[in-house]
């Protein structure tokens, strides 16, 4: 087994008293590694759709309207085909679409056991959120599979509130959800620039990279607190 790799970013548990959590690449596997290996499914050299989905993803806006409820997943689709046949690939409206599978697919995005264990464990001494950058098209399907009511004090879906990470303005939805200043808050996510963001607002960051690492660290965690008295049994959605 590979050593653990030094943590470039120590948690003061005593300072938490919320965990927030990102769902696709945290909670469910797949996510940005079903979208990098698309290209690869479709045909097109991993150079050329690495150069591609970078425009879509990062440098482009389309994606992140999505992302925000102001378009619809069957315009991104489109302009996915369009762009991919500027490259010489064909491929139909329903590949398209299913670029990355959905959150809803128990087979392509399967849910991690031992996160779901860890954040039950978490509530049960401390809230617990929810913070996803999600699409109005896949919110049904996904909610189906999680208890979000078992699992979150608070859901913040970016479809939902018109804004996404890593624009400043989900994280503050997230603190006055939870009434608690960023400084109280530790977020796990898969993606750097999503950490980025909350550690300039003050919260703690806990990168996923391996599911044994960060379930290490929750369990740690977990352990620094005493149960809650009571815990809510519905999640508060933000919308």
């Amino acid at each position: 087994m590979a050593p653990t790799p030094s943590k470039a970013f120590p948690i003061d548990a005593a300072r938490v008293r919320a965990v927030v959590f990102d769902l696709g690449g945290v909670f469910l596997e797949g996510g940005p590694s079903s979208v990098a290996a698309f290209g690869e499914r479709i045909g097109l050299p991993k150079a050329r759709w690495d150069a591609l989905r970078h425009e879509l993803f990062v440098q482009g806006h389309e994606w992140d309207r999505l992302e925000r409820g102001e378009t619809r997943l069957e315009d991104f689709a489109t302009h996915l085909r369009e762009r991919l046949a500027a490259e010489g690939v064909t491929i139909s409206q329903a590949q398209a679409r299913d670029f990355m599978g959905s959150p809803g697919d128990r087979a392509a995005m399967p849910v991690r056991p031992q996160i779901v264990a860890a954040c039950l464990a978490l509530r049960r001494r401390m809230p617990t959120a929810l913070l996803t950058n999600n699409i109005a098209e896949w919110r049904a399907a996904w909610r189906k599979r999680m208890d979000t009511a078992r699992l979150f004090d608070l859901v913040v879906d970016s479809s939902e509130v018109g804004t996404r990470k890593p624009e400043p303005a989900i994280y503050r939805l997230v603190e006055q959800g939870l009434e608690l200043p960023g400084e109280a808050l530790l977020f796990v996510d898969d993606l750097g620039v999503n950490l980025k963001t909350a550690r300039e607002l003050g919260w703690q960051t806990l990168k996923y990279e391996r599911t044994e690492d960060v379930v290490a660290e929750l369990e740690a965690l977990a352990a620094a607190h005493v149960e809650r008295r009571s815990v809510p049994d519905a999640a508060g959605d933000r919308t």
